[in-house]
């Protein structure tokens, strides 16, 4: 079954088919993908539910739409449609305001365009004493970036401030005018005629 789900996946170009269909079934099964290597069955349901993702892979969905979670830095956020992926190379951009930002006792830090709230929400948790502001105008973005500040308060983060709005208005932030010691920004884009 996943040397079948591999195979299919290779032939649609997916760069990384094995691993891919593990991942997929891993999070049908509700298992680590680690345990997928001492399970004797697939049950029934469980099987055409795999089908399903692995044809919608095969289609370019991304993996991470598909299993809920996408990974960044040490946090694993939710992901569905609406936001964009958090990609390992933003990494090194949040990576570079949290060393920003570990330099001063109580830093303010501003992540604009923020989606499903990678960025804010790593400085967050790497840096327990900043005040984080993350800024977001799209709807289902913000859905999925409050979700995730809930989820992160909840498993212990200093809780960051989400806000509705489009960055590009000039009274945007208005009271942290001279404040501000980090602004991060990684802006949505998408290749012309895609």
């Amino acid at each position: 079954m996943l040397a079948a789900a591999a195979a299919a996946l290779a032939r649609a170009g997916v760069a990384s088919p094995r691993v891919d269909a593990e991942l997929l079934a891993a999070a049908v099964l509700g298992v680590p993908r680690g345990r997928l290597a001492v399970l004797d069955e697939f049950p029934p349901d469980a099987l055409a539910r795999f089908d399903e993702l692995v044809a919608r892979r095969a289609a370019r969905e991304p993996l991470q739409h598909l299993i809920g979670v996408a990974g960044f830095r040490y946090l694993e956020l939710a992901v569905g449609p609406g936001v964009f992926v958090p990609r390992p190379e933003t990494e090194l951009l949040a990576g570079w305001g949290i060393a920003q930002a570990r330099g001063l006792p109580t830093p303010t830090v501003v992540d604009l365009c923020a989606g499903s709230g990678a960025i804010a929400l790593a400085v967050a948790h790497e840096v327990p004493a900043a005040r984080v502001v993350a800024v977001e105008a799209d709807p289902a973005a913000l859905r999925w970036l409050r979700r995730n500040a809930e989820a992160r308060a909840a498993a212990g983060d200093r809780p960051i401030e989400v806000v509705a709005a489009d960055v590009t208005d000039p009274e945007l932030l208005a009271e942290l005018v001279g404040q501000v010691d980090v602004l991060l920004c990684n802006p949505p884009y998408v290749p012309e005629g895609t």
